[in-house]
């Protein structure tokens, strides 16, 4: 089974020494100083690619989500034996999606994805499948220095946006199947969406037509 989509705009970014994080300028002083460092990279890439209406649904993807305030209130229960509201409430998975949704005022439907290692390929199926329009993001922050012993490597903060719709100038075909291939690569979806080419995941196909 072949399905059409069209990916016109897309946004990649990862931190570097002289930018920790996306410009979020354009988020009002007082929201911005509420959100995490998660929520800025996803808002961020965002900006880049979100059309003016909004009248699309959010994909959004992480792996490891609000490591960075999970472990703030871990400790601030430890030593106080009591957990923040508003803490807790940016600490949620879907913390990101609800702020842009909130943000853009967009009252269309959103997911929040984690799966391990597929995280990337499993965010990107569901956007592959869902409605149309439809605004992937997928964002990490940058590992906290408690979890670096235990990961293979470091995280350093990083993300992709794009929109898939019905129509448009790129036009990718994509293809379920089983395929035997190794885990997608933030790289890989990256060099696809700069270069094209054939992006080949464990459960799907992209190819641009």
């Amino acid at each position: 089974m072949n399905n059409i989509i069209y990916v016109d705009k897309f946004y990649i970014w990862q931190e570097s020494d002289n930018e920790k994080l996306p410009d979020v300028s354009f988020i009002p002083p007082m929201t911005r100083r509420r959100m995490t460092d998660l929520q800025k990279i996803a808002i961020g890439l965002a900006k880049h690619v979100m059309p003016e209406d909004t009248d699309y649904q959010i994909v959004f993807a992480s792996r490891f989500g609000e490591w960075q305030q999970t472990i703030k209130l871990i400790t601030q229960f430890h030593n106080d034996s009591e957990m923040s509201p508003a803490g807790f409430s940016n600490s949620v998975h879907n913390a990101a999606p609800g702020a842009l949704s909130v943000l853009t005022k967009n009252k269309k439907s959103y997911i929040s994805i984690a799966a391990g290692t597929r995280t990337l390929e499993s965010g990107i199926l569901a956007t592959l499948t869902a409605q149309k329009p439809v605004l992937f993001i997928f964002a990490e922050e940058k590992s906290p220095e408690l979890y670096n012993p235990f990961l293979e490597n470091p995280v350093i903060a990083h993300g992709i946006a794009f929109m898939v719709t019905n129509s448009g100038k790129r036009q990718i075909v994509w293809q379920p199947g089983n395929y035997e291939h190794k885990t997608l690569t933030f790289d890989a979806v990256s060099d696809f969406l700069i270069h094209g080419g054939e992006m080949v995941s464990s459960c799907w196909k992209m190819v641009d037509k």
